[in-house]
């Protein structure tokens, strides 16, 4: 009859110990989400045919520097700094 009881007690210990991990992690997560969302956004914006394949360095460059300005526009817009 005790080891039930022990079982159930432990795994409610645990389970509020994860919820309480992740309440605390809950902005980090949030700004992860809104930042993969405007990265998504960037890369729908500024695509590329055939994956990039036999663009010069340059061009890549400034492919890749313009979905980084957006990405930090993105970000500023919603009042979080890119990290």
């Amino acid at each position: 009859m005790r080891i039930p009881a022990l079982i159930a007690c432990a795994l409610a210990m645990t389970l509020s110990h994860g919820l309480s991990a992740q309440e605390q992690s809950g902005d980090t997560s949030a700004r992860e989400v809104h930042k993969a969302a405007c990265q998504q956004e960037a890369n729908l914006i500024y695509r590329t045919g055939s994956r990039g394949i036999g663009m010069s360095e340059d061009t890549r460059s400034q492919i890749i520097a313009a979905r980084r300005a957006h990405v930090r526009d993105c970000m500023a817009r919603a009042g979080q700094a890119p990290g």
